[in-house]
C-alpha cells in the first residue's frame, strides 16, 4: 500500500513538475513576443518621427526661400515705384511679383498642413506684414490707392517683416534642433546639418 501511494506521489510530482516546466515556458515565450511587440511599435514610431521631421525640414526651407523672394520681389516693386520706371519695366515686375507671391502661397498653404503652432504664429504674422505691403504696392500700380495708403506704409510692412522673418528662422532652427545647439555651444553633426540647410536655402 505505501508502495502504491509512493507510486502515486511520484507520479503527480513528475506530472507537476512538466506542468510547470511548460507554463514557465509559455510565459516566458508569451514575454519575448510581447517585448518584440513592444520593440517594433517603438521603431515603427521612430521612423515616423523621423519621416514627419524631414517634412518639416523641407516645408521649412521652401516656405524660408518663397518668403525671402516674397520680401525681395515687393521691395523691388518700391524701388521701381519710386524710380517712376516706363511702364514696360512696371509690367514686367508686376508679372514677376505675382509669380513670386504664388508660389511663395503654396509653401505657406504647404506648411500650414505640416508646421508646429509655434512655427506657424511666426509665419501667420510674416504672412500679413508681406500680404499689407503687396496689397498698398499692388494698388500703387493699378492707380487705385485707398485714402490712407501711401508707400512709407510699405516700408513699415517691410520692416516688420524683415525682424519677423528672422523669428521665424529662428523658430525653425529651434524646432529641427539647430537653434538649442547652437547656443549652448555644441557641435553636433545635427545642428550643423540644420544650421547649413536653413543657410545654404536661404538665399
Amino acid at each position: 500500500m505505501e508502495a502504491l501511494i509512493t507510486a502515486v506521489i511520484g507520479v503527480c510530482g513528475t506530472l507537476c513538475a512538466t506542468w510547470l516546466t511548460q507554463r514557465s515556458g509559455a510565459r516566458e515565450l508569451a514575454a519575448e513576443r510581447l517585448n518584440t511587440e513592444r520593440l517594433r511599435h517603438i521603431e515603427e514610431s521612430t521612423r515616423r518621427e523621423e519621416r514627419l521631421l524631414d517634412l518639416r525640414r523641407t516645408s521649412y526651407v521652401a516656405l524660408n526661400q518663397s518668403a525671402r523672394r516674397y520680401f525681395g520681389a515687393i521691395n523691388d516693386g518700391l524701388h521701381q515705384l519710386l524710380a517712376e520706371r516706363d511702364a514696360s519695366e512696371l509690367d514686367a515686375q508686376v508679372a514677376e511679383l505675382d509669380e513670386v507671391r504664388a508660389q511663395y502661397r503654396a509653401c505657406y498653404a504647404e506648411a500650414q498642413m505640416v508646421v508646429p503652432d509655434t512655427v506657424l504664429t511666426v509665419a501667420s504674422t510674416v504672412n500679413r506684414e508681406l500680404n499689407q505691403a503687396y496689397g498698398i504696392l499692388k494698388r500703387f500700380r493699378s492707380r487705385t490707392p485707398r485714402e490712407q495708403d501711401n508707400l512709407e506704409q510699405i516700408r513699415t510692412h517691410l520692416d516688420a517683416a524683415r525682424g519677423l522673418l528672422h523669428d521665424l528662422r529662428h523658430e525653425m532652427r529651434s524646432d529641427l534642433g539647430g537653434t538649442h545647439l547652437q547656443r549652448s555651444g555644441g557641435s553636433g553633426n545635427s545642428g550643423r546639418a540644420t544650421e547649413w540647410f536653413l543657410r545654404y536655402h536661404a538665399e
